[in-house]
């Protein structure tokens, strides 16, 4: 992965679905909105292979685990470094957004691919898939126990479940997360595990003060 040489900082925000990452996203960038510009995006993305990721999710189409981790790379590189020159934000990506002294806060970033696709794929061959990704200044993971999880699903969106939305996948996947943060760790990487099942202004305090002492006091 490559280190961000810009001032600005890309946060990642990680978690199991239904973990509260939206909020935290929400909650921290109306924070730092009045001290900087900030972008909030999220994986997948909107671009043509997001849409396609989504279907997948879905359950709409379907692909093996190989071929959904690549379309989870390839969209993430078009995440990246999309920029078609318009005016529009929605048109830029991550790295020229930060070339313009904007923070961005993604809402999801590699650390899924590692967890979800980890399960069942080589770890270098996902390793090579994100040699020209950009590091995260800081990334966060939001624990919270599957059952947490599963509750506020199920009172989101009623009975409407996407592709790892059960309590077996959960609780692998959730070991999966903490394996993948342990490697990444290892690897230089700046992942801090946040006790996600508290209320919201509780998390995000957490949030606010690992984000000031790990990017804001740089």
């Amino acid at each position: 992965m490559l280190p961000n040489t810009q001032a600005a900082k890309l946060i990642a925000f990680e978690g199991l679905d239904g973990a509260g990452t939206t909020t935290q996203v929400r909650l921290l960038a109306g924070r730092l909105r009045p001290l900087n510009a900030v972008w909030v995006t999220q994986e997948p993305s909107s671009g043509p292979i997001g849409l396609q990721i989504r279907m997948v999710l879905e359950h709409r189409l379907q692909v093996d685990p190989a071929t959904l981790a690549a379309l989870f790379a390839a969209d993430r590189m078009d995440h990246l470094y999309h920029d078609d020159g318009a005016g529009s934000s929605d048109a830029k990506g991550i790295i020229a957004h930060l070339r313009a002294g904007t923070h961005v806060i993604t809402d999801r970033y590699y650390l899924s691919s590692f967890a979800y696709q980890g399960l069942t794929l080589d770890w270098e061959w996902l390793w090579q898939l994100h040699a020209y990704a950009l590091r995260p200044d800081l990334t966060l993971f939001l624990d919270v126990p599957v059952e947490v999880c599963l509750a506020r699903i199920a009172a989101g969106r009623g009975e409407h479940f996407e592709l790892f939305e059960n309590r077996q996948a959960l609780t692998r996947i959730r070991a999966s997360y903490l394996t993948a943060i342990e490697r990444l760790r290892a690897a230089g990487e700046r992942i801090e595990i946040v006790d996600g099942n508290a209320p919201p202004e509780q998390v995000h305090a957490a949030i606010w003060k690992l984000v000031t002492a790990t990017c804001l006091a740089e």
